[in-house]
């Protein structure tokens, strides 16, 4: 009995293997570079955008090359599917961590999950509806467009409403959220199931990958956001206002050596006051008086 109920769940999962297989993938760096940057945006290391951003761009880059150079389809799906989301960590992750010192502190600064991003993210989601569309672009740039997308715009959400939304309101959103992306994971499995070809279930492994990342957040870290908004960008905003005194100390020096005076404005002289004649009623009354 346990035996056939063994071998009827192994063939009921067994279409979809290569779908769990990469969505697990994707969930076990996503964890690993939790572990990874927390440490790195809590206490940052001089000069790691030196390091740690060269390296990323390089190995993102080779796989970028992959992809277009692969001539196996299934082949350049898992190439496309790893650059996104490396890609998504040198361009969302590491270029935004400030840098407290170090030789090129510009050398990276480019954050892009800013709450005015979401204008661009639309745009971007539009432009690769088009591109769908009109096969203008080979299905593997889509594939890779398509999950660095989705790790976008899921870190925009997670970046900027925490500190806009009222605690007592967000156990609630998390719940539907929760909600509705169990139920896209269950409808991305059921497609998973029933696609013809590895290429298809590798997007599908994808779409899970973004789709159980939402899940694990809202079932237990949205629930309570401000904990994490408190805790994480209490010591960027103090960075911040440390960086801009230092910035305004930079300039009062550069007034110095170019001369430039600091505009200050001249006490006001003193005005004497004019003794006002008295009221006509008053002088009579004074040439009355003896």
């Amino acid at each position: 009995m346990l035996r056939a109920l063994a071998t009827a769940v192994v063939r009921f999962l067994k279409p979809m293997l290569r779908t769990f297989a990469t969505g697990g993938a994707g969930i076990l760096y996503f964890v690993v570079s939790l572990l990874l940057f927390i440490p790195f945006r809590m206490k940052p290391i001089a000069n790691y955008n030196l390091c740690m951003l060269p390296l990323l761009s390089a190995i993102a880059l080779a796989l970028f090359y992959k992809v277009c150079t692969v001539t196996e389809e299934n082949k350049a799906y898992q190439y496309a599917y790893a650059c996104a989301i490396l890609m998504w960590q040198v361009l969302g992750e590491i270029a935004s961590i400030r840098v407290p010192e170090g030789m090129i502190l510009q050398f990276s600064g480019m954050n892009i999950k800013i709450l005015d991003a979401y204008i661009y993210v639309a745009a971007l989601w539009i432009l690769l509806h088009i591109l769908w569309r009109t096969k203008a672009v080979a299905n593997r740039f889509l594939f890779l467009m398509l999950i660095f997308l989705s790790i976008w715009s899921f870190e925009l959400y997670m970046d900027n409403y925490s500190s806009r939304i009222a605690v007592d309101a967000m156990p609630n959103i998390a719940n539907i959220i929760l909600v509705v992306f169990l139920v896209l994971t269950i409808a991305i499995l059921y497609v998973a199931r029933k696609a013809a070809t590895i290429e298809k279930k590798t997007v599908m492994g994808g779409l899970l990958y973004i789709t159980l990342s939402v899940v694990i957040m809202a079932s237990g870290q949205w629930k309570k956001p401000q904990g994490f908004y408190v805790k994480y960008e209490k010591p960027a905003i103090e960075n911040e206002i440390k960086n801009l005194q230092e910035e305004l100390a930079y300039i009062n020096k550069l007034q110095e050596q170019m001369g430039i005076a600091k505009k200050e404005e001249a006490p006001a002289a003193p005005q004497q006051q004019e003794q006002t004649p008295p009221a006509p009623a008053e002088q009579g009354k004074q040439q009355t008086n003896p």
